[in-house]
């Protein structure tokens, strides 16, 4: 919901900011692994017990992660194999995010954070295959669910940030999961749909 309010809202801004990158010749794959460089950056912050610069540059890793689509959209160079990068980058970087949560749960013996961190990483990896699984079968989940990326990074960016993390992860773990399970409803309402037969009159 965030993420498409951002598309219509932003989109200005951020068609300015991809044309100044432009004359930097920077490649939309370089911002890419920049969002990856700091969002592992993030993780070692966390597992090193320093979640507000961690909260930064995940949210820094965010606005690169943004900026990678609309640059290959302005120079006319988005394609499958980018959006393939741009896929397994959030992959990962999310799972150094996790990780990093996971540890930091563990140095300052804090169970919860430990739980919601693999609950949260879960329904975010079951999401992205849910996604990935219904594309082949023809039907597009991107806006699908309440917690996108975009969601997800805000809502743990300001969890890191006002030592709320705890809460952050509580929120994720069940907006992530309930994602994943909307996108696994609309794939079934749609195949169902499709596979239902037209009743001749």
């Amino acid at each position: 919901m965030i993420a498409r309010l951002l598309r219509r809202w932003m989109s200005r801004p951020l068609v300015l900011c991809a044309r100044i990158i432009m004359r930097t010749r920077i490649a939309p794959n370089q911002l890419t692994l920049a969002g990856l460089s700091l969002c592992a950056m993030s993780g070692l912050l966390l597992a090193m017990e320093r979640p507000l610069p961690a909260g930064v540059l995940l949210l820094l890793a965010g606005l690169f992660d943004t900026l990678d689509g609309a640059l290959a959209r302005q120079i006319a160079r988005a394609s499958p194999f980018g959006g393939f990068v741009d896929s397994i980058s959030d992959h990962y970087g999310d799972f150094a995010i996790y990780l990093g949560l996971v540890w930091y749960g563990v140095q300052v013996a804090d169970n919860a954070v430990v739980l919601l961190s693999v609950v949260a990483m879960f329904g975010s990896l079951v999401g992205s295959q849910i996604r990935s699984r219904g594309a082949m079968l023809g039907f597009d989940t991107k806006d699908v669910g309440l917690f996108t990326r975009a969601e997800r990074v805000i809502v743990l960016t300001i969890g890191l940030c006002t030592g709320w993390t705890t809460v952050a992860l509580a929120v994720l773990a069940l907006g992530n999961n309930a994602s994943a399970l909307q996108r696994l409803g609309y794939v079934v309402a749609q195949r169902t749909r499709v596979d239902t037969p037209v009743a001749k009159h």
